[in-house]
């Protein structure tokens, strides 16, 4: 055991040092009775391992120990406390969150100074520290920065015994830090302890390094340099194509501090300040950005903040297709044919938007809904191609309509067991894709989409989280392994909010992790400027289930996108009433999409060496290209013809002794 005790109290002065080091065990036993209970149903409850001290929501046993020199009245010549110590959380707190460490009297039920934990205002996954100056069963004021879990920091609580007011810093390094401070239900207060609370609320957390005393450096060192600590951490955000972001953070420990900001894991150059900006916004420039603060102490990286590029609607650029994705709601309907109100709301909008693409979900798998799809397409899609044979419950299933040739239409993952992604049960539908061929593209386009398992209990988020992560291992140790080149991507009703996930929330981050190529975007509906989708039945909206996840190629190449919405539309023909709601209780999205293989080739360099020259020209991975030679400009020989790009150079090595000869570059037709 290692305890160090020291009482002087005509000026600063250690009144507590507790390290911990005990052998494994009941605290108040293995501590000699140094730490005694005070409440709690179960006595030694609280317990030592590896030189910390355990605490759990779900055990009610509350310890104190008394500080040298106790008690310190109100009326004494010692009136100010700080208390030091280090937290480690491994489970987090209830929403509304409970206390969990105090400076406590001389009486049973005395206790001010209190130290929450909450999830109340904190992103998913993270919790924040609160502090009352009161007997407060909530705090009254809590930090702005997100804590982590398993992530251990340090918390300084000082507190004045003459009226109660306390204050609370994260990883200070001097007193001059920001702090949180509370002077609510001023009272005189008799200083006897510091005390550890239990109860349900407060997560699970480790205490470590427990140091009381009358001065900010009696526990905090001002020889020992700080690690830094993020007191400010970037925030995710929604813009605008073609706007401007800025990214701040801020940071406490010994300087001098260092700091880097990241992109998508990677550095970015020169981002070395406390903020970041970026302007005129791109699509490439959509993901999750990140700050590292290092000093001589050590280094901490902030949580992702993600950037999320809204798309607007506009009629700018020609696009080499457009896409409409919809959730029909066809489940239980008895009457799908062209003949039904909803079915003729639902051709109506397509009509007006006339897309080249549509993928459907929700089709009914009863009723003779297939059949009745081939009626829909004479009727409001006249020659296209239809494909329906996705997967389906016996209820539903997703049907995928083209302008142009359907050359293939494959039902992935259908019924597949999920044990191998966490969950004991199978696949509720399927992937469905339709290999598409684009006039005048190199490579087809592979268009997936999905219905993912609906609603919002406990089980239904474990098997929708276990089914994306089936899509998201098939595109990246499957699809990608043979068509990393191709153009691709993924539409459907994913039964999740990305900006208010329910439960664990995976859905949106597992199938735009790194390894799947998909890309988040937002198109928002052009009058609301809402990104929601559902239930334009029981306005207001409340969720975003509907999604286009395009890859990189296509990504950057999107032109416009919108939430179409037939209510709020005005001044256009009456062929398209206002019936929004009679079509579905989702609403659907509408892309552009430019053609990502039509970027002229620009030459990067040529050298001669050996009289072999060496042509570099930027490519389009997966485009074709041509290579002409000229010795008088009009007339043009082929060197090479259908040049695969496999990145995003293409290097070409021909003879250049001889005729002094021109060199251009096309693109194949």
């Amino acid at each position: 055991m290692l305890c160090v005790l020291l009482y002087s109290p005509a000026h600063a002065a250690v009144l507590l040092s507790e390290s911990f080091d005990y052998t494994n065990g009941p605290l108040t036993v293995v501590s000699g009775g140094a730490w005694a209970m005070h409440s709690g149903s179960t006595p030694q409850q609280v317990d030592v391992s590896g030189s910390r001290v355990n605490l759990t929501g779900s055990e009610s046993e509350d310890v104190n120990r008394l500080l040298a020199g106790q008690p310190y009245l109100a009326g004494g010549t010692t009136n100010i406390f700080y208390a030091r110590f280090v937290a480690r959380f491994t489970a987090l707190p209830s929403t509304g969150g409970e206390w969990f460490a105090s400076f406590k009297s001389t009486s049973a039920t005395g206790f001010r100074g209190r130290v929450f934990a909450l999830t109340t205002g904190a992103a998913p996954g993270q919790f924040r520290l609160g502090l009352s100056s009161g007997d407060n069963d909530a705090p009254t004021v809590t930090n702005q920065t997100d804590l982590s879990l398993n992530t251990p920091f340090t918390v300084v609580l000082r507190f004045a015994n003459t009226n109660s007011a306390s204050s609370l810093w994260l990883n200070p390094s001097s007193e001059n830090d920001p702090a949180l401070t509370t002077t609510e239900a001023a009272a005189a207060f008799t200083v006897a302890a510091l005390a550890l609370r239990q109860n349900s609320g407060i997560g699970t957390l480790t205490i470590d390094e427990l140091v009381v005393g009358t001065a900010f450096a009696d526990v905090i060192s001002v020889s020992s340099p700080v690690a830094p600590f993020l007191s400010a951490v970037p925030q995710s955000q929604v813009i605008a194509r073609g706007s401007n972001v800025t990214f701040i953070a801020a940071a406490t420990g010994t300087a001098p501090l260092l700091y880097q900001w990241l992109f998508n894991d990677a550095a970015i150059p020169g981002a070395t300040n406390t903020s970041f900006s970026l302007t005129n916004l791109s699509l490439a420039q959509q993901g999750d950005y990140r700050i590292v603060v290092t000093n001589l102490a050590g280094a901490t990286t902030s949580a992702p903040a993600a950037l999320n590029i809204t798309v607007t609607a506009s009629t700018n650029g020609p696009a080499a297709f457009t896409l409409l994705t919809y959730n029909v709601k066809g489940n239980s309907i008895a009457d799908w044919s062209t003949n039904s109100p909803q079915v003729q709301a639902i051709g109506r909008q397509v009509q007006f938007l006339d897309p080249d693409i549509i993928t459907f979900q929700e089709i009914p798998n009863t009723n003779n809904g297939m059949s009745q799809m081939t009626n829909f397409v004479i009727a409001f899609r006249p020659g296209f191609f239809l494909a329906t044979n996705s997967g389906t419950d016996n209820f539903i299933r997703s049907v995928i309509l083209s302008r142009f040739p359907i050359t293939r239409s494959t039902k992935r993952l259908d019924g597949v067991f999920l044990g191998s992604f966490g969950y004991s049960g199978f696949f509720t539908r399927d992937l469905f894709e339709a290999e598409i061929a684009v006039p005048g593209w190199p490579l087809p386009l592979h268009v997936f989409t999905t219905h993912l398992k609906s609603g919002q209990d406990n089980d239904s988020t474990l098997k929708r989280g276990a089914e994306t992560r089936a899509i998201s291992n098939f595109f990246a140790h499957g699809f990608l392994l043979t068509n990393a080149l191709r153009p691709y991507l993924l539409t459907g009703d994913f039964n999740e909010d990305v900006n208010d996930p329910p439960n664990d929330g995976t859905a949106l981050p597992t199938l735009t992790s790194a390894p799947t190529g998909l890309r988040l975007i937002t198109p928002l509906n052009p009058i609301t400027g809402s990104a929601r989708t559902f239930n334009i039945r029981s306005l207001p909206l409340d969720s975003r289930y509907d999604y286009v996840l395009p890859c990189a190629l296509l990504l950057t190449n999107v032109l416009s996108g919108e939430i179409f919405r037939t209510d709020l539309v005005t001044n256009i023909s009456p062929a398209l009433p206002g019936d929004a709601a009679t079509a579905s209780d989702h609403l659907p999205l509408f892309l552009r999409f430019a053609n990502p293989f039509a970027v002229p080739p620009r030459i990067l360099s040529f050298g001669v060496s050996n009289a072999v020259g060496e042509l570099n020209w930027s490519a389009v991975p997966g485009g074709r290209y041509r290579l002409e030679a000229s010795t008088n400009l009009p007339a043009w020989t082929p060197l090479a013809t259908n040049l695969l790009a496999t990145n995003g150079v293409v290097s070409f090595s021909t003879n250049a002794s001889g005729t002094m000869r021109f060199f251009r570059v096309r693109i194949e037709p």
